[in-house]
């Protein structure tokens, strides 16, 4: 290994440690994020116009999609303010049924104590929430930073030129690391994108061949909160079977069957699909979204598996020839 080469991996180790000591993974996803959408929309362009405008076309399409989606999530949050509340209220007095055939207490008697019940532990954490709310400013202005600095890193899209100096080489090897980082996101998000598709496909049919109420809010849940890797699915899962549960105990019954059977599925897709172009086993992808949920909350869940695939490429690229003494043994 050179020295340029192992400047460049302490250069990469100090990156990923800034981002998580600054607690930088939202800035992180959303520059990866828009890279990656434009990337898309430049390799379908280019076979039709020159690079250069095909360059812009994609970040004129990704700033155009980022708007869309945008909108989508805004009113995504704003349904799901309306909507929650609504499946609680109707559930609600299933579950106390239930809990009181089970001899189970719980702290509230209806709807509007289960409300109190809410905003007490809101003013209990009242300074932690407008503490959060304070950051949440910041945490946009902060990706808003990072995906405008993608943009413009993607638009001028210049080929590097290297000198026979130490600085350039180690500019170059880190470039290397970079490039093997978003290769990495890219393939990781790029199968829990297909996974969480076919997974919205499939509830929507259940969805619907049920008439379950708040088929649009559920299947846009699906999709949207499913791409997160695991924890998403248990977070639909639970809201769907709440949902199902106002309508009928059977309902509930039928509706936590076939999430089951779903989530057997997706045990048999992410198998096929994150073997085939990730090849990552589940318990490696689980312990690394647990240790990124400590330390990055949500962007961890997120970053942490095309982490551990960046790390997982690295080592691949090592040679390695074992010792000759451990040969002898």
């Amino acid at each position: 290994m050179t020295t340029a080469e192992k400047i460049s991996y302490a250069l990469m180790t100090l990156i990923l440690l800034a981002v998580i000591v600054f607690h930088m993974g939202h800035v992180v996803l959303a520059a990866l994020f828009s890279f990656m959408f434009m990337e898309f929309f430049f390799r379908a362009a280019r076979t039709r116009v020159p690079c250069t405008a095909a360059r812009w076309l994609a970040a004129v399409g990704f700033i155009i999609t980022a708007g869309v989606v945008t909108y989508i999530f805004l009113r995504f949050i704003k349904q799901t303010l309306l909507t929650l509340p609504d499946i609680v209220e109707v559930a609600l007095p299933k579950v106390m049924a239930l809990a009181q055939n089970y001899g189970l207490e719980l702290p509230f008697a209806n709807f509007q104590d289960l409300r109190e019940f809410a905003n007490n532990k809101i003013l209990v954490n009242a300074l932690s929430i407008t503490k959060a709310s304070t950051l949440l400013t910041q945490e946009v202005f902060h990706m808003v930073i990072g995906i405008v600095a993608a943009v413009l890193y993607f638009v001028a899209g210049k080929t590097p030129k290297y000198e026979a100096n130490l600085f350039d080489a180690v500019r170059k090897e880190t470039n290397l690391r970079i490039r093997r980082f978003v290769y990495s996101f890219e393939k990781v998000f790029g199968a829990q994108i297909l996974i969480s598709s076919t997974n919205t496909v499939l509830t929507a049919l259940f969805l619907y061949l049920t008439a379950m109420p708040h088929f649009a809010f559920l299947t846009t849940m699906t999709f949207i909160i499913g791409i997160m890797p695991i924890i998403g699915n248990i977070i639909t899962n639970t809201v769907i079977t709440i949902t199902a549960l106002g309508v009928s105990l059977n309902q509930a019954l039928l509706a936590l069957g076939f999430l089951i059977f779903i989530h057997k599925l997706e045990y048999f897709l992410n198998s096929k699909i994150m073997g085939s172009s990730v090849n990552l086993p589940m318990w490696q992808t689980l312990i690394a979204i647990l240790i990124g949920n400590t330390i990055m909350g949500i962007p961890g869940i997120m970053l942490s598996p095309a982490i551990l695939h960046y790390i997982k490429t690295e080592l691949q690229c090592i040679p390695w020839v074992q010792p000759q003494a451990q040969q002898a043994a």
